[in-house]
């Protein structure tokens, strides 16, 4: 189930096109808020009975971009998996549906409630991606800025993944 939803975002993020539009300094949607260097797209689909959200924003010099997913998970799907667990799912369901080795992964509970999360740097050949996957209650998010090496590791980069907090 989180690899399919790891699939559908990869998809839906490529078909955004990534066009710049006017500035929009913060995305609040979702019941987070984060940092984007220009207006992101809002992107909707479905997988594993699931509804997906995919926002997703180029750089400003399109060198790379930046996307935040999240999905609504079902308490019954969550009974039995421990957070750590959901998380990994998701690592493994990047590493396999993207044919990309994960190069650096840990666990970084994020904000003042320390949600369980998962910082996750992975590539393949030109493809480079970093960001962090993160469980708050039911709802799973996936941050990531992608594009060059030098993107991904550029302080614009850093500063968008820094920017993302859960809002209740």
């Amino acid at each position: 189930m989180m690899r399919t939803m790891v699939v559908i975002a990869a998809l839906v993020a490529c078909a955004a096109g990534l066009s710049a539009q006017d500035a929009k300094k913060y995305e609040k949607d979702g019941k987070f808020t984060a940092k984007f260097p220009s207006t992101p797209e809002v992107k909707s689909a479905s997988a594993g009975g699931l509804k997906l959200n995919v926002v997703v924003s180029d750089s400003a010099g399109g060198k790379g971009g930046f996307m935040v997913t999240y999905s609504d998970i079902p308490a019954d799907k969550l009974k039995a998996p421990t957070p750590e667990q959901v998380l990994e799912s998701s690592e493994k369901g990047l590493a396999e549906n993207f044919k990309a080795k994960i190069t650096k992964s840990s666990a970084a509970p994020l904000g003042p409630k320390k949600y369980p999360a998962r910082e996750v740097t992975a590539e393949r050949e030109e493809f480079h991606l970093r960001g962090t996957i993160v469980l708050a209650g039911g709802r799973l998010y996936q941050v990531y800025a992608f594009g060059s090496k030098e993107f991904a590791s550029s302080k614009e980069a850093s500063d968008f993944l820094a920017s993302f907090a859960v809002t209740e």
